[in-house]
Formats: structure tokens, sequence, C-alpha cells
């Protein structure tokens, strides 16, 4: 199998398991939670521009990416980088919806100022570093298309992109295992079980692996062969599209929960279903923190009950 074809193979792979993921939980935040915040907008869009960098990384490959950029026609070469560089501007952009999503689900519950100071500044961070990469990406020559069409527009280089985007990228890893980390030091000042506690922070610590994924593709991009674009870029945006893919999965987990509330018969609205009638149950998380948190439970007030007569008094003589 050639590369260009193991590339699209597995980009394709990631894209629908994460696709599953999107859906699974926008059916769970409007079908049963009746809660779908900022943070849900940014991950729909964040699953979408995954979509996008697949299908630009698809449209590459058709025209050469994979294969050496000496043995392709002018044309062919052209218009492989050109949709490598459509696919850096998704990928890039899609990185930051994912670290957005993350940051704002978290702002919801985090207990101290200093957390929240800590969130914003990271996403103060990613926003512009995000923004700046792709403009510079489109604008490292002059004129612009001579950075794509190199053998058939003369011009000038303004500067090395590369080093910026392996800082990029240091970044980018340096970020997901903040937010792997850091549900860890507050979880456990909430009100819910042991267990809750371990899987909601335990999956979103999997955002380690995200890490691990931009650490491997921070060092492919800086060992990447600029002389050869189409094939030593190859492998770089499996990982590109790996750690997109990783952020999706982590920032689905600590949302599917009503999932498994409702399978186990139990509605996500506080009764339980019996015989196909509900009855009220006790709610075993009766703290708020968790339906900001995870999700389990819709916002709003709760269902009235009715108050317990009082006891007549009885006199003891």
């Amino acid at each position: 199998m050639q590369l260009g074809h193991s590339v699209a193979v597995a980009l394709w792979v990631m894209t629908a398991l994460s696709f599953t993921l999107v859906t699974l939980r926008l059916y769970t935040r409007i079908r049963l939670v009746h809660f779908f915040a900022i943070e849900d907008h940014l991950y729909l869009w964040t699953g979408i521009w995954l979509l996008a960098f697949t299908i630009s990384i698809q449209v590459a490959i058709h025209y050469g990416l994979g294969r050496s950029f000496w043995t392709l026609s002018l044309d062919d070469s052209a218009n492989a980088i050109f949709w490598t560089y459509v696919a850096t501007t998704l990928s890039v952009t899609g990185n930051a919806f994912a670290k957005f999503s993350m940051g704002f689900f978290l702002l919801r519950v985090v207990p101290l100022k200093s957390h929240k100071v800590a969130v914003w500044l990271l996403l103060f961070i990613t926003a512009a570093t995000s923004i700046a990469l792709p403009i510079m990406l489109w604008n490292q020559t002059t004129p612009v298309q001579a950075s794509w069409d190199v053998l058939r527009t003369p011009g000038t280089w303004n500067f090395n992109i590369q080093p910026f985007a392996v800082g990029l990228g240091a970044w980018s890893s340096a970020c997901d295992f903040f937010f792997a980390a850091f549900p860890w030091l507050f979880v456990w000042f909430l009100h819910i079980s042991r267990r809750d506690k371990i899987i909601l922070a335990g999956g979103m610590g999997l955002g380690v692996i995200a890490g691990a994924c931009g650490i491997v593709r921070t060092v492919v991009l800086s060992k990447s062969a600029i002389d050869d674009y189409t094939l030593g870029f190859a492998e770089y945006y499996v990982w590109a599209g790996a750690e997109i893919s990783v952020a999706l999965v982590c920032l689905a987990i600590p949302t599917l929960r009503p999932l498994s509330t409702k399978r186990h018969g139990r509605s996500t609205n506080g009764y339980e279903r019996t015989d196909g009638y509900e009855r009220r149950r006790t709610p075993r998380h009766s703290d708020p923190e968790l339906a900001q948190f995870a999700m389990c439970e819709p916002k709003g007030p709760a269902p009235p009950t009715l108050p317990l007569p009082a006891l007549p008094r009885v006199h003891v003589p």
C-alpha cells in the first residue's frame, strides 16, 4: 500500500470514530440532558473541522501527497502542497476549537479564581498562536503562490515557518497535558462518589494521549524534509489528525454518562423507570456541581415534591 493510501485510511478511521462520539454527545446533550452550551458548539465545530481536514488531505493525496515531489507533474505538485496548506490551517484551528471546548467546560466548575485565570491565560495564548500560524503559513512568500507553486512562480521567502510550527506544536502538547492533569486538582472537592470522580477525571486525563500525539507530530515536523515536501510531510498529517481525534474522545467521555444511566433503566430527570412507569428515586448525587461537570441531569428546577403531613404532638404525662 502506498504511503498516501495508508495516510488516508488512518485519517478516515479516526474521523469515523470521532464522528460516532460527536453524534453520541449531541444526542446526549440535546435529547437527554436538554442542555447545549458553548463548549458543545465548539466540540461540534471541532468534529466538522476534523472532517474538513481529512477531506483536504484526501484531495492532496489525489494530487500526490505521499509520493516524491520530484516525480509529480508541475500541476500536481502545486495542487498537493496547496491542499496540505488548507489541511494545516484546518488542523491548527481545529486543535484550538478542541482546547476551547475543554477550557469552557472547565471554567464552569473550577472552584478557585486562580484556576479560572490559568485557564483563560491558556486559552488566550492558544487563540493568539492559532491565528498567527495560519496567517504566517499563507504569507511566507511574496507572492503567496510561490510557496506552493515553487517551480513555476518566482518569489522571495519572507521567513522560515517551520520553527514557528514546531513551537506551536510544543505549546499544543503542553496544553493537552495541562488539561489532562488539571481536573485532578479539583474533582476531589465535588460532592460525588469516588467512582464518578475517577471516571470523570480519568476520561479527561486521556488527554495525555493527545499530548503524546502532539509530541510525535512536532518531532516528525522538525525532521521532515522540506526539499521533498509531498513525501516527507505525509506522516505529519496522520499525527495532526490523531491529536484532534484523541481530543474529541477525551471531550466526549465525561458527557456520555446519561447514556449509561438510561441504559440501566434510569431516566436523566431524577425518575426511575419500572414496568413502563416512572417513580421518584432518591438521587445519588444531589450536588449541582455534578450536573455542571458531567451533565448527568438537566438544568432547571427539581420536580416539586409533596410536603409530608405534620405528625400530631403526643403529650406524655
